[in-house]
């Protein structure tokens, strides 16, 4: 018997300065993208399966002429999981990421943003890593399709 049904969506974001003529030398380009754009956990027992785990996804990411030194990659929930009235804990959630040390592992939060991936400098050529996101899966749940939203932000401050 199988209990709880949930899908993570992701939502990738491109973030930067955007020239809207020629571009000048040494203007910052900050570049970010998800894929895929939706994860889903599969239906499992949480007798057998305590913790669902999702297909991985692929962060790919840029830093041009970072003057300011520090970038950092964030993840913050929309909200709890949700299907209809009934929810999971955000909390509940959970990642592994790849390559270490620029990825960190984490746990999904609604109201503070959890640091992905940091480093200093520029990343001159685009680099990738992946993220595979986990589910606690419990009995206490109740059984539907639960959807959330979460957000990828990268900044040089």
């Amino acid at each position: 018997m199988s209990r709880t049904l949930a899908r993570l969506g992701t939502t990738g974001a491109i973030f930067g300065f955007v020239l809207l003529a020629a571009p000048r030398a040494g203007a910052q380009s900050l570049t970010l993208t998800i894929s895929p754009a939706t994860i889903t956990f599969a239906n499992a027992d949480p007798d057998t399966s305590p913790t669902i785990t999702a297909p991985s996804i692929t962060v790919t990411y840029r830093v041009q002429n970072n003057l300011s030194g520090s970038w950092r990659i964030t993840l913050l929930a929309g909200g709890d999981l949700t299907a209809g009235s009934a929810t999971i804990p955000i909390s509940d959630v959970t990642w592994t990421a790849t390559p270490t040390p620029r990825f960190q592992n984490g746990t999904l939060s609604k109201t503070v943003a959890q640091t992905l991936a940091s480093g200093s400098g520029n990343v001159g050529t685009t680099t990738t890593g992946t993220v595979v996101f986990s589910l606690a899966n419990s009995w206490t749940s109740n059984a539907g399709i639960y959807t959330a939203s979460v957000f990828f932000t990268i900044t040089a401050p």
